[in-house]
């Protein structure tokens, strides 16, 4: 063995000295070297409301079609109402 190698302690694969993860098994070998003298790093992964879920937006319909679809199902079911009346009453002036 060279001076320039050493060993996996997962897997036993001979690998360069200075490796952190070894190319064969993926693990880490050895702990990484830390800089003491620079601050630490803080992450915040805290999920606020305002942050990770914004509110949704609210389309509104155009002023001229608000009522557009309320006038469309009443003449549907106004127009089935006179459609059925008209039927039943035939039928019932038919058998009297």
């Amino acid at each position: 063995m060279s001076e320039k190698m050493k060993y996996c302690k997962w897997c036993g694969e001979q690998i360069d000295v200075e490796c952190v993860v070894c190319p064969k098994c993926g693990k880490q070998v050895e702990v990484l070297k830390t800089d003491t003298s620079t601050q630490p790093i803080y992450i915040n992964n805290s999920a606020s409301a305002a942050a990770s879920n914004p509110a949704p937006i609210q389309r509104k319909l155009p002023w001229y079609l608000r009522g557009f679809w309320i006038f469309i199902l009443g003449c549907f079911t106004g127009g089935l109402y006179w459609i059925i009346g008209f039927i039943l009453r035939s039928n019932w002036k038919s058998h009297n």
